[in-house]
């Protein structure tokens, strides 16, 4: 069993970033978020960052950021543990974006 986190938000990260992934408001991991590639095309201005990782619970993350020239997005893909809940991983879990200052 397995569930999507996305989201994104709509300022170019200029300076780059992370994304903080959180258990019940405890910090399993930080993936860093690239600045774009400053090109005047949205597609040649995307760049990407991918992590994997695992919490000491045996849930698997997968994690895609992509930083371009109209924003930040990301999707965390949540591989639930055998005989783990779902539903309560999903509400356990949060996926923050935090900016690096200018």
């Amino acid at each position: 069993m397995s569930f999507k986190i996305e989201g994104n938000d709509c300022m170019p990260s200029i300076s780059g970033g992370y994304l903080l992934v959180t258990i019940d408001g405890e910090e399993i991991s930080t993936i860093g978020v690239p600045s774009p590639i400053f090109a005047d095309k949205h597609s040649d201005s995307v760049n990407e960052n991918y992590d994997d990782f695992d919490d000491d619970q045996g849930n698997q993350y997968s994690v895609t950021v992509w930083s371009s020239n109209v924003g930040v997005d990301w999707e965390v893909t949540v591989t639930v543990a055998a005989g783990a809940d779902e539903s309560t991983v999903q509400e356990r879990v949060e996926v923050e974006y935090q900016a690096n200052d200018f």
